[in-house]
């Protein structure tokens, strides 16, 4: 029997498997669905541990299945993560991203923060025993608890968070020391919680480095030793492993960053052999906005038109939104004209980090930034909001210590609902906030 053929019976990891890759290499929609009926019980599972928060659990489960649908278009078999923790992750966060588009806070009971801070002093206790993170099973034994409680806690901690959603999830105590509870999944140490796309390149990124670069790394982020652990089990000073991890962890963030813009060059290269950028040289496409550190226009422009056709093709929403940053009059314009850099800098990032990982942040013209974002429709208006909210405080200027107010303008448009096209999406959105595209100007007539 094919796989097709039992749409209804639960597939084994194999069959998944060949899913996810027949999905991702010929965007069969017919496999995709498949998927995503497999894993309805995972959704509403964690839907449910949402229900403080207020909101309808139909409401909370149709953002789950959002979050699981992303996650099946993002996908990458060939990197060899399991599918269920990649999912849990898009889960999640497109739920919590829903409640704080909500404005919704979610307060963790007293007598469950208890608990936490309860078997965060055991996690610590066993990793310093046994030299690696403790298993469910072995929080349990000391906890007198269940094992599938354990579970449920770990998952209850996930609700609670009120941290940045792509945040490492840890727990500090007065030393510094740290304990990642997304770790505590298996017997085996697993990479701690990076962003998805971070993680996806870090094996990668990880072998670029010395050997010893990687041990010390190794030892400290995933299996959470601290500085004198790791001294005495490899010989070395306490120094000289405080030097290996700042200079290391500085060269995989720049590897990390590298392989982002590569991976955006790459796909430019292959959107410009579609035809949509014949004018451009397909071995030297520039992505990235060298001021800023965002995508360029360019790029921007390649990226709305796959992300259209996707939308067109799996029948969900997108939206772009406009923001126009500007100084205040009362700022002289020489002033304006010194800091004007610093503040498109500054501005980047307080926009890049007010929205998704997903979302594509580009400098679209000299003062004016485009956010695209798939799978987004009435909520964009909730997210420009956010945005706004977040640059009408005095941003700080990298180049000093002084911090400087802006004025910003944002304009949104949501297809298929408000534009059909790109085109449309960029006329509604530029138009509102005063950008004239250059255009063919038509003679007069006599």
């Amino acid at each position: 029997m094919r796989i097709a053929d039992k749409p209804n019976q639960r597939l084994t990891e194999e069959e998944i498997q060949s899913l996810l890759t027949k999905y991702a290499e010929h965007g069969d929609a017919s496999a995709r669905d498949t998927i995503v009926m497999q894993y309805t019980n995972l959704v509403e599972s964690i839907a449910r541990k949402f229900v403080g928060s207020g909101e309808q659990i139909e409401d909370l489960i149709q953002e789950g299945f959002i979050g699981l649908i992303n996650a099946v278009d993002l996908f990458d078999p060939s990197k060899g993560v399991k599918f269920s923790t990649y999912a849990t992750h898009f889960i999640i966060g497109q739920i919590k991203h829903y409640l704080r588009d909500k404005g919704k806070i979610i307060k963790e009971p007293a007598w469950l923060q208890e608990l936490n801070q309860r078997m965060s002093k055991v996690i610590e206790s066993l990793t310093q025993q046994y030299g690696r993170p403790p298993s469910e099973d072995e929080i349990a034994h000391v906890m007198d608890l269940p094992e599938e409680t354990v579970s449920e806690l770990l998952m209850t901690r996930e609700v609670f968070k009120v941290s940045s959603l792509d945040a490492v999830t840890t727990h500090e105590d007065n030393n510094g020391y740290t304990v990642d509870t997304e770790k505590i999944k298996e017997k085996k140490a697993v990479s701690f919680q990076l962003p998805t796309e971070d993680k996806i390149v870090l094996e990668t990124a990880m072998d670029r480095l010395k050997s010893i670069e990687q041990q010390v790394i190794y030892e400290f982020f995933f299996l959470d030793l601290n500085q004198t652990e790791i001294a005495n089990k490899l010989g070395i000073s306490c120094n000289y492993v405080s030097h290996i991890l700042r200079n290391s962890t500085k060269k995989l963030r720049r590897i990390l960053q590298t392989e982002e813009i590569q991976d955006a060059q790459l796909q430019a290269a292959r959107l410009a052999k579609t035809g949509y950028a014949n004018d451009y040289d397909i071995n030297r496409i520039e992505v990235v906005d060298r001021l800023t550190g965002v995508y360029n226009k360019h790029y921007f422009m390649l990226r709305l038109d796959e992300e259209i056709n996707r939308s067109i093709r799996h029948n969900h929403p997108l939206s772009v939104i406009m923001i126009r940053v500007e100084m205040p009059e009362t700022i002289h314009k020489l002033a304006k004209l010194i800091r004007f850099d610093d503040v498109m800098i500054a501005s980047a990032g307080k926009i890049k980090s007010s929205v998704r990982k997903t979302d594509i942040l580009a400098r679209y013209d000299e003062d004016v930034f485009g956010l695209i974002l798939p799978r987004t429709g009435e909520y964009v208006q909730t997210i420009a909001k956010r945005i706004e909210t977040a640059m009408a405080a005095p941003i700080q200027i990298q180049s000093g210590n002084e911090r400087m107010a802006v004025i910003v303008h944002t304009a949104f448009a949501t297809y298929p609902n408000q534009a059909k096209s790109c085109d449309e999406l960029l006329a509604k959105t530029t138009s509102a906030i005063g950008i004239i595209e250059n255009q063919e100007v038509m003679p007069e007539a006599a």
